[in-house]
């Protein structure tokens, strides 16, 4: 027989072996858990890769490495992605991939503590061309089914002294796209970062708009244009929190009585996850969430009249308000 002492040691090993075994059983499930949700994240990274290029490839015209193409048409077929990419033209498929491509861009940069940034400091000239190619896309919606809805902004923005108002002009894709639209419109872009306006001072010259597009290096906040602008755009996600009530104080003199405002700002929709990606995403491009309640007090307290909430795609990301100075 064991003496007691014996006995209670020998139970208090056991126990703590016990106890031990369930502790590195846990902490491997958890371990696998993690690696598990590692693995299921990478796969959509991996996908929305897959298909950039496949857009790519349809955009430009040039082929995929035969093998390549093969190994990319099993993951989208099996996805049932083909039939989704039949639904769009080409130039919806450009910007498309612009979305991917700039999102991709500027998230890999939370992967390294020396490129995180909460400010829009961004030198990379791929992520900026291709905020630049998202930008273009969105000048289609904006002339088809955005200015119909404004009261006698067609009109305006067709008379031979048309002026529109580009805030945060970026490498100027909407400028160019929009002067492309509507031929008597002239432009003015502002933007306070330069490496942006050196790649925009370019592609205005390629396009041939020196005469049409001015574009000058300077912020929202500092903007001194009295009566001159038929229709101004303000992206919020953008711009930091502080600025706005000045920035739209002076888009709001700068525009011409009856001028039109777009303000553009996250939208980040009812779901929670969904949300938080939003709030990420605009925190990462230096910009603030103002969700439309704020902006419609913000505009109104300013004095802009007539505003409304266009209407939006499920799920869209942004949200956009139309506002006016008053006519005279």
């Amino acid at each position: 027989m064991h003496p007691p002492q014996a006995l209670s040691s020998t139970a208090s090993y056991k126990d703590t072996a016990v106890n031990d075994e369930v502790n590195c059983t846990q902490s491997k499930a958890g371990t696998q858990a993690l690696r598990e949700f590692v693995d299921r994240q990478s796969r959509s990274t991996t996908i929305l890769a897959a298909l950039a290029a496949v857009l790519d490839a349809q955009v430009t015209g040039n082929s995929l490495d035969p093998v390549l193409q093969a190994r990319i048409d099993e993951v989208l077929s099996a996805l049932g992605v083909y039939d989704l990419i039949e639904k769009y033209n080409p130039a919806q498929l450009k910007h498309l991939l612009a979305e991917i491509r700039f999102n991709m861009l500027l998230e890999t940069k939370l992967l390294f503590d020396t490129k995180r940034t909460t400010m829009w400091a961004h030198t990379e000239t791929e992520i900026l061309k291709e905020a630049g190619e998202v930008s273009d896309g969105f000048a289609d919606t904006l002339t088809r089914t955005i200015v119909p809805r404004l009261e006698g902004l067609a009109q305006r923005l067709d008379f031979p002294d048309g002026s529109f108002l580009d805030v945060g002009v970026g490498v100027a894709g909407l400028a160019i796209a929009m002067a492309r639209l509507w031929p008597s419109l002239s432009v003015v872009g502002i933007d306070p970062w330069a490496p942006s306006l050196a790649l925009a001072r370019a592609n205005v010259h390629s396009a041939g708009l020196t005469g049409r597009i001015q574009l000058r290096q300077q912020a929202a906040e500092d903007l001194c244009d009295t009566s001159t602008f038929d229709l101004a755009w303000l992206p919020s996600a953008f711009m930091p929190e502080k600025v706005m009530p000045t920035a739209c104080e002076h888009v709001h003199r700068a525009l011409r009585p009856g001028g039109w405002l777009l303000f553009a700002m996250a939208n980040p929709g009812s779901d929670p996850l969904s949300a938080s990606l939003v709030r990420l995403r605009t925190v990462i491009r230096g910009g603030c969430v103002i969700v439309p309640g704020q902006a419609e007090t913000l505009l109104n307290q300013i004095g802009f009249v007539d505003m409304q909430t266009l209407p939006s795609p499920p799920g869209a990301v942004v949200a956009l308000i139309a506002a006016r100075r008053m006519p005279d």
